[in-house]
């Protein structure tokens, strides 16, 4: 027999609601010890990692009606945010839900949608995240249902990082799936307004890596990201908005917090600087390096302040990255300044070059094809040098240089000539020209004198 309370309150949607945010009242008054003793039953303990089965694929009958959403929709400040915050949630766009992750029975309108018996999980303890998380992207199969091309490692690599090693170890202060992604409104990573989008990436890693007090303990530097943003990488991701450049995450990962299989900042930095490294490898300071126990592209480039490269940065001149090791005098020194020099004798070719081409494309004559060769052949040549000066051989570089010069001494070889027949075109034009000026002055002087006649003699007016 149906109550009065429940006659009154049964009969319209409001009412319903007030229903359940009353049920909602009496679990957070007097069923908060109830709730975690029931989590604690079905909730992996200290030590224990949760189940790794994937969450069931959603239900109509769960897209309909949802216990979960119905109460906590109703409930202000922590309670009620992650049903404004799924709105958005990727994982709701594929029709997951709160008991997806959470368990329980979101069909049951009263405690009992929490109970053991129906799976409910609650609130993973933080050292279990990872294991959380990862029991559905970890699983190939079920993720494929909803896109194939997700990876499925990041659980794996999690634990190669850094992180995962230290959280492992009972360091809760380090970074889990819900530092990155958030728990709630978790959005694809191309959403610009995603943490974890390209752009975003130095300021979610900076929450933690740029906080002293925050990382005081591990004793490591927070300069970090102001440094990145003062460096050309920062430039181009930051300020020219080019997402291919990269963020944090292009140089240490992002789930493995370094890339799997990498041993030294040159093999990351050679991933991208594929010609560099590989001159590098096979150069006089790769040993010494070595030997010396420096970082190879650190030490000439910095690491989280990369400026961009100049040719200011290689020879025997004051500032020049070549001093720090090299005095002057020495072997290193003296091949430094030869292939200095050999770079800037190419630019003072290349750069007549293009003068005398587009003095003689500004006079008419036809010149295309030389400066579409200065463009792409010559000018690619230079950069190739710059390139090779990483082997640190002054006669490569030379030898090089010397294939770039011909080019170029061909292509202004090319201009001269051009350049001499328009002005010997113009010298040619010079008698026709002054003959039709001759002709023009006589006619009008005729012109003029046959007005002064017409003006004496009345007539002929």
């Amino acid at each position: 027999m149906t109550s009065p309370v429940d006659a009154e309150l049964g009969g319209t949607a409001r009412a319903r609601r007030t229903y359940a945010a009353l049920l909602c009242g009496v679990t957070l008054l007097l069923g908060s010890a109830t709730a975690r003793a029931m989590s604690a039953l079905d909730a992996p303990t200290a030590g224990t990692a949760p189940s790794m089965a994937p969450v069931a694929a959603p239900t109509a009958a769960a897209a309909r009606e949802d216990s979960c959403v119905t109460c906590h929709g109703t409930l202000a400040d922590r309670l009620g945010a992650p049903v404004a915050a799924m709105a958005q949630d990727v994982h709701a766009e594929k029709g997951l839900s709160c008991s997806d992750c959470h368990g329980g029975d979101p069909t049951v309108m009263d405690l009992t949608a929490m109970a053991p018996e129906r799976g409910f999980r609650g609130v993973p303890e933080r050292a279990h995240i990872p294991e959380f998380c990862g029991r559905c992207h970890a699983d190939e199969t079920y993720m494929r249902r909803f896109d194939p091309k997700l990876p499925t490692d990041q659980l794996q690599q999690y634990w190669t990082s850094v992180h995962g090693q230290r959280l492992r170890r009972g360091d809760h202060k380090v970074a889990t799936c819900v530092s990155c992604h958030a728990a709630h409104g978790i959005l694809r990573p191309d959403r610009a307004q995603s943490p974890v989008f390209a752009a975003n990436v130095p300021g979610t890693c900076g929450r933690c890596h740029a906080n002293p007090e925050y990382m005081a303990e591990y004793k490591i530097p927070t300069d970090q990201v102001e440094k990145y943003t003062h460096s050309v990488h920062g430039e181009m991701l930051l300020v020219r908005r080019d997402v291919s450049a990269p963020a944090c995450n292009g140089c240490h990962g992002n789930h493995g917090a370094f890339p799997p299989g990498a041993t030294s900042v040159a093999e990351v930095c050679g991933r991208c600087h594929v010609n560099n490294a590989a001159f590098f490898g096979k150069s006089a300071h790769k040993p010494a390096f070595v030997r010396l126990g420096l970082p190879e592209c650190a030490t000439c480039h910095s690491n989280h302040e990369i400026r961009r490269t100049s040719d200011e940065m290689l020879g025997g001149e004051e500032g020049a990255v070549c001093r720090r090791c090299h005095e002057p005098g020495s072997v290193g020194h003296t091949a430094a300044v030869r292939m200095r020099d050999a770079i800037e004798h190419l630019k003072r070719v290349m750069s007549d070059t293009e003068t005398m081409l587009t003095k003689a494309s500004a006079m008419g004559m036809e010149v295309s094809d030389e400066q579409y060769a200065l463009r792409e052949e010559i000018r690619p040549q230079l950069i190739k040098v710059r390139t090779e000066t990483h082997l640190g051989d002054p006669g490569r570089v030379a030898a090089e240089v010397d294939d770039a010069i011909k080019a170029a001494t061909a292509s202004q070889e090319t201009a001269q000539r051009t350049l001499a027949e328009a002005w010997a075109r113009r010298r040619n034009l010079v008698f026709p020209i002054a003959l039709i000026v001759i002709l023009m002055l006589l006619l009008y002087a005729k012109l003029r004198q046959l007005e002064r006649r017409t003006d004496s003699d009345p007539r002929r007016r």
